[in-house]
């Protein structure tokens, strides 16, 4: 018994791999368009190639990862298109959840998500800004109606996280992009859906415009 239940949580090298290497991506250590060396990542976290390699092929099936014909490896990098469609879907996706979520808009976390914003008002610390932003974005998602919506976001969701460090990054738009979230929370708090509609729609074309000025 004391066999199986050893065996049973026995940890599983490809989805440690999987998980730290995606890791690695949502966090910058590793860039868009950086080529990754099987035997050079397999050193660096500790591994053989083997677990690496599947944790790499998981990745390209969710678009983190792009392999070569010759089969190497590097993280996905987005073009100007890529921008421009992960960024329409997400406006379209998070609006549809704002203006259809009916008496779910009464299980926002407003309070809640203020005190995180202004917490980190003006940091300069852009992953601790990234973590409140995706929250705050996941609730809005989080009070559709519609629960095939979220299935949808999270199709995006990968892209999204990738284009957060480089939007982020740009000086003066975290504490821009917290006046903006305050500014949502208010009109979300007041149930004044069709200006926080607005200032959503706003906010998320700000990123676009970022992004695609950054190119």
């Amino acid at each position: 018994m004391g066999f199986d239940q050893k065996k049973r949580y026995r940890p599983n090298l490809n989805e440690i791999a999987y998980e730290e290497i995606k890791n690695m991506i949502f966090v910058g250590e590793l860039v868009q368009g950086e080529r990754i060396l099987l035997d050079k990542m397999a050193e660096r976290m500790n591994l053989s190639i083997t677990p690496v390699r599947e944790a790499l092929n998981k990745l390209a099936q969710e678009d983190l990862i792009h392999m070569t014909p010759r089969t190497s490896y590097e993280v996905v990098r987005l073009d100007k298109d890529d921008i421009v469609d992960i960024l329409e879907l997400r406006e379209l996706l998070e609006i549809f959840a704002l203006r259809s979520a009916g008496d779910n808009i009464k299980n926002f976390p407003v309070e809640e998500t203020r005190a995180m914003i202004v917490k980190i008002y003006r940091t300069e610390d852009y992953m601790q800004f990234i973590d409140a932003d995706i929250i705050l974005h996941k609730a809005i998602i989080s009070i559709a109606r519609n629960q095939k919506l979220k299935k949808l976001f999270d199709l995006i969701y990968n892209g999204i996280r990738i284009l957060a460090i480089p939007s982020a990054k740009v000086p003066g738009r975290i504490e821009k992009s917290n006046q903006e979230h305050l500014a949502l929370l208010k009109e979300i708090g007041e149930g004044n859906i069709e200006k926080a509609a607005e200032t959503l729609t706003h906010h998320i074309r700000q990123v676009k415009t970022i992004l695609l000025e950054g190119l």
